[in-house]
């Protein structure tokens, strides 16, 4: 069937598709009479693998449509939100007529262990209803889809199907067991034996306990030819970071997890048949395009603390190497003028986390607060670089200045021992005399001193003239005054009619306030970005995007199937790029909403502005 305002589908007769359209206009707006309403919940499966996706369904009987949608409980700890989407139906039979709703929720899950899915909260026809709980197993070893083909240890799956031996990724540290903010750089590795035509990333491991800096990686993957476990495999780097732990402890790095758009072969059974020469290659014309999902195994990190025996007082908590070096731009110059301080480190570690060095000036010196630069290069054993600080100095009273030197302690994790890096001091020639010898009387910098004003005038502003002759009829406030009646009883009149348009046409008065609605929901949506509970936001952002379109196109906002959506859309005028960026936005807020939380404040922001600037674009193209 589809919804009211929708263009119909290709090749469905017009008896059948209006019979629909008609069923769905009496059975949208409620519950069908005589029919209760429940709500129940199920999974596709009760056990799967880590890394594979599962299926949560939550069924509507006796309504087509929710009056809220359903409240998700939290699975973040040990599954990844990929996508949803909607089914209904109609049955007569012995001529009574049955409705039902079907939402799907397909998630990854990402941890090992036993769970239980806490009851989903449905809000419809007049009525809070609640389902089961559920159980489900996450076993580390892969277990068949439903109605896929296995295969031994070895062997490629089925044609038609993707094992979990086809396609998985795996988590390579360079180290287990570090000091204190060491780095350990990680590598996760996609290894794939069928035909990966495209993936993305649907979580992204956990940073707490970390410093985190990624490697960039080229666009498109390197691609190589392993053999693990006597098979052989094509695999490529998909994510590359260096962590550096914060603090001593046992650190567990959470797994990342993808899915992909796999081509299968559809006759030929050889797995290097097109693996090799189309990874990440959406050429290819032969095989179907199924989904499969992956994910990493999580990894643990012993992280030993940073001995407290030989630490220097003005150790800088950096791990690795570093040098220092101090500078002047010029070393002689007149009193009251500017000189510049360079201070700049060199090295590897986590220089990004560096303070400042504490320098005490002298007091005849004037110092401000230093500017940062940065030069930094990640490389295989981490960070490396330089950071440089420069300060502006003004010496105030000639002579000869010095400026201290720079002491800044590290630990060689190589050596296992404490080092220090030193600058020394820096001398400067002032020259002239203080600002108070130059200029008698003269006050220091900073200090205040009320002036008297020794003429005051009686009248500043400039005086008004009139012209000689001037009526009544010459000001335009009097036109403005007489016409003002007539521009009232015009204006009631045209409010008058919007507002029986408003109440008589609810296409027309949905689209009007399309926006406004979909305004307040955002202005909502700004004040929960602040907040801590990142997925109250992203909910209260999907309702304004979804509202807005639903308004807009007269139709309900609940189980709008996005196919017909997009039709409906790209018909009302609206352009293409307007429409994928609004699924893509759209699809986001999906994900977010059962996602982990971890979303920072910032990034909650942008978001918001990116929602914005879609609902701005296609409220100014859609008729």
């Amino acid at each position: 069937m589809r919804r009211p305002g929708l263009p119909a589908r290709r090749g469905r007769p017009a008896t059948v598709a209006a019979l629909g359209w008609l069923i769905g206009c009496l059975l949208a707006p409620g519950t069908l009479a005589g029919q209760e309403v429940t709500a129940s919940a199920h999974l596709d499966r009760g056990e799967v693998g880590v890394g594979q996706t599962f299926t949560l369904n939550v069924v509507l009987d006796g309504v087509q449509r929710f009056d809220q949608d359903p409240v998700l409980p939290d699975m973040g700890a040990f599954a990844a939100f990929l996508s949803s989407g909607t089914q209904s139906s109609v049955r007569i039979v012995n001529g009574q007529t049955t409705v039902s709703l079907t939402v799907q929720y397909r998630f990854q899950a990402t941890m090992e262990g036993t769970f239980e899915i806490g009851p989903v909260t449905v809000e419809a026809g007049g009525e809070t209803l609640t389902t089961e709980p559920l159980s489900l197993r996450v076993s580390s070893a892969p277990q068949p889809a439903p109605g896929a083909g296995g295969a031994p240890a070895g062997q490629p799956s089925d044609p038609g199907t993707v094992g979990p031996d086809d396609l998985f990724i795996v988590a390579e540290p360079d180290k287990r067991r570090v000091r204190e903010n060491e780095p350990v750089i990680v590598e996760y590795r996609l290894f794939t034996r069928v035909n990966v035509s495209s993936y993305g990333v649907t979580r992204l491991p956990g940073t707490a306990g970390f410093w985190v800096e990624e490697f960039e990686l080229p666009q498109q993957p390197q691609v190589e030819q392993v053999v693990r476990d006597g098979v052989a495999y094509a695999t490529a780097v998909i994510r590359k970071v260096a962590l550096y732990p914060t603090g001593p402890g046992t650190k567990t790095l959470e797994p990342l997890a993808i899915e992909a758009q796999v081509r299968v072969q559809r006759r030929s059974r050889d797995p290097f048949d097109d693996v090799f020469g189309g990874f990440f290659n959406r050429s290819s014309l032969f095989g179907d395009v199924v989904t499969a999902g992956a994910a990493s195994r999580p990894v643990e990190i012993d992280v030993l603390p940073l001995p407290a025996e030989g630490r220097p007082a003005d150790f800088t908590g950096l791990v690795g190497d570093l040098a220092v070096a101090s500078s002047v731009d010029r070393d002689s110059l007149a009193a009251n003028e500017a000189v510049t301080l360079r201070v700049e480190v060199s090295g590897s570690g986590n220089l990004k986390a560096l303070a400042p060095p504490e320098l005490a000036f002298p007091p005849t010196v004037e110092a401000f607060p230093p500017e940062v630069s940065d030069r930094l290069r990640t490389a295989d054993a981490g960070v490396s670089g330089t950071r440089t600080w420069e300060y502006v100095l003004i010496p105030r009273a000639p002579g000869v200045l010095t400026i201290p030197g720079v002491d800044m302690g590290y630990y060689d994790a190589a050596a296992d021992r404490y080092e220090i890096a030193s600058a020394g001091p820096v001398e400067l020639r002032v020259t002239g005399r203080a600002v108070e010898d130059a200029l008698p009387g003269a006050r220091a910098r900073g200090s205040v001193e009320a002036l008297r004003s020794d003429i005051r005038f009686i009248r500043t502003d400039t005086p008004r003239f009139r012209r000689r002759g001037e009526t009544l009829f010459d000001h335009a406030w009097f036109w403005i005054v007489a016409l003002a009646p007539v521009g009232m009883v015009a204006g009631a009149a045209g409010l008058r009619r919007r507002r029986d348009r408003l109440a008589g046409d609810r296409a027309y008065a949905r689209d009007r306030r399309a926006a406004r609605v979909a305004k307040k929901r955002l202005a909502r949506a700004a004040g929960l970005a602040g907040g801590g509970d990142a997925r109250a936001f992203y909910a209260e952002t999907g309702q304004a995007l979804e509202g807005f379109v639903a308004d807009k196109l007269d139709t309900s906002a609940a189980g709008m199937i996005r196919d017909d959506l997009r039709a409906a859309l790209l018909h009302r005028g609206a352009r293409e790029p307007a429409v994928e960026e609004y699924f893509a936005v759209l699809e986001a807020c999906d994900r977010q909403r059962f996602a982990p939380v971890g979303a920072e404040i910032e990034e909650r922001k942008a978001f918001l502005a990116r929602a914005e600037s879609v609902l701005s674009a296609l409220a100014g193209e859609l008729r």
